[in-house]
C-alpha cells in the first residue's frame, strides 16, 4: 500500500497543501509547532476517520474556518484508490471512498502503523499499552476481530453492572457469563496467534536495527492460568469457566471481573529476563521501535500487503548509531514510510524525499 498524493484544507494550522510523497522513505523535517505532526495526524485520520491526538473533530479545524478536508490517493494491490474525509460543524463527518460514502471498515480503506514518542514506552508501561497496541493492528487486520472486541466491551460492562447489583445468582448473569466466556477466548486466541507471528518477526527485526547480541522474545500473558500446554478454543473455553467458577466469591467481594482479555498482557523479555525490569532504557527504545516493525511484517504476512508507516518524532530519543540503522531501514524497505524530526544530525538519509515544513506549508 503506498500513498501518492495528499490534499489538506483547513486541517489544524495548514490552509491548504498538496503533498506527492515517493515510494519509500520520506522525510519531514523542520522546528517544532511547523504542521510536521500535523501532515502525519492527517494521513492517519485519511485511513481510520479519526485523529490519533484527540477525539474531538473540531481541534482539527483551523481556527478560521467551520470544517476541513482531506483527499488523498493511494495504491492497494495494483489498484488505485480514492478517498476523502470532511468534517463541519453543521454536516458533521463524511468519509468516501472512490466517490461513494462508507465507513472506516471499509476494505479498501488506507491502512496505517503509527509510531509515535508515546510508544518508546511501550515496554516499560502499562499493560493496557500492550493491550491497544496489539488491538489497533488487529482492528486493521480483522473485521471480525473489532466485531468480537465491541461486543466483548458490551458484555463486560453488563457483568460488572450485575456484580456490582448483586445479580450473580440470576438467570440473567448466567447467560451473560456464557456470553463472556465465548466472546473472551475468541479475543484471547486471535491476540495469541499474532502475537506468535510478532514475535519472530521482532527477533530478526531487532536483531538488524541494534547490532547487539541480545535476543528479544514476545509471550502473551493470559490473566487465568491454564492447565493445559496447548491452546485452542476449547482449552481456553474450559480454563475460563473453571477459573470464573473458583473467583466467584472474590469477583462477588471486589464487585468486578477480575480475569478477562481486558486484564491480560503482553511480556517482552530480553536474553529471558523481563525486558521492562532488566532492559536498559535505551534498549527499551530499540525493543520497541523493532515491534512496531515488526507489526508491519506481520501485517503483510497476514494480510499479503503492507500498511504505510508513520513515524513522529522518534530519532530523538535515539543515539547516532541507532538513528543511522533505523533511517536506512526505512529507506530501502519495501514499504513506504512517513518519518518527522526536528533535527537528524549527521547521518545519511539516503534517496528519502526530504521536505521541510515552515508554518504549515511544504518548502
Amino acid at each position: 500500500m503506498k500513498l501518492s498524493l495528499i490534499n489538506l484544507k483547513n486541517f489544524r494550522n495548514i490552509n491548504k497543501l498538496e503533498y506527492t510523497p515517493c515510494e519509500k522513505l520520506n522525510i519531514l523535517s523542520g522546528e517544532n509547532a511547523q504542521g510536521k505532526t500535523n501532515i502525519l495526524e492527517a494521513i492517519f485520520a485519511l485511513g481510520t476517520t479519526f485523529s490519533f491526538r484527540t477525539r474531538e473533530d473540531n481541534n482539527l479545524v483551523k481556527y478560521t474556518a467551520d470544517g476541513f478536508s482531506i483527499t488523498g490517493k493511494y495504491e492497494k494491490e495494483n489498484r488505485l484508490i480514492n478517498a476523502a474525509l470532511n468534517f463541519s460543524s453543521n454536516t458533521g463527518k463524511i468519509y468516501k471512498i472512490n466517490n461513494k460514502k462508507t465507513t472506516r471498515s471499509n476494505i479498501d480503506r488506507l491502512r496505517v502503523v503509527l509510531f509515535t514518542p508515546d510508544d518508546l514506552y511501550l515496554i516499560k508501561g502499562s499493560p493496557s499499552h500492550r493491550r491497544d497496541f496489539v488491538d489497533f493492528i488487529l482492528r486493521q487486520i480483522s473485521d471480525e476481530y473489532v466485531y468480537n472486541l465491541q461486543n466483548y466491551a458490551k458484555i463486560l460492562k453488563k457483568r460488572n453492572l450485575l456484580l456490582r447489583d448483586n445479580g450473580v445468582r440470576s438467570k440473567t448473569f448466567k447467560i451473560i457469563n456464557e456470553l463472556f466466556i465465548d466472546s473472551a477466548v475468541k479475543i484471547i486466541l486471535a491476540r495469541i496467534n499474532f502475537v506468535n507471528i510478532l514475535d519472530e518477526t521482532a527477533r530478526q527485526v531487532y536483531s538488524e536495527l541494534t547490532n547487539e547480541r541480545y535476543k528479544i522474545k514476545i509471550r502473551y500473558a493470559i490473566s487465568f492460568p491454564l492447565d493445559n500446554d496447548k491452546i485452542n478454543l476449547d482449552i481456553l473455553t474450559k480454563a475460563l469457566q473453571k477459573q470464573l467458577i473458583n473467583k466467584n466469591e472474590r469477583e462477588v467481594i471486589r464487585k468486578s471481573t477480575l480475569m478477562g482479555p481486558h486484564l491480560d498482557d503482553i511480556h517482552v523479555y530480553q536474553d529471558d529476563k523481563m525486558a521492562r525490569i532488566f532492559a536498559s532504557q535505551g534498549q527499551q527504545r530499540n525493543i520497541a521501535i523493532s515491534l512496531k516493525l515488526a507489526e508491519l511484517y506481520t501485517f503483510k504476512k497476514i494480510k499479503g500487503f503492507f500498511p504505510v508507516f508513520l513515524l513522529d518524532e522518534v530519532l530523538a530519543e535515539l543515539d547516532d548509531e541507532k538513528k543511522q540503522l533505523l533511517v536506512k531501514h526505512l529507506a530501502t524497505a519495501d514499504f513506504q514510510s512517513f518519518l518527522t524530526s526536528v533535527n537528524f544530525g549527521n547521518i545519511n538519509y539516503y534517496s528519502a524525499k526530504f521536505s521541510l515544513v515552515i508554518n504549515g506549508h511544504l518548502e
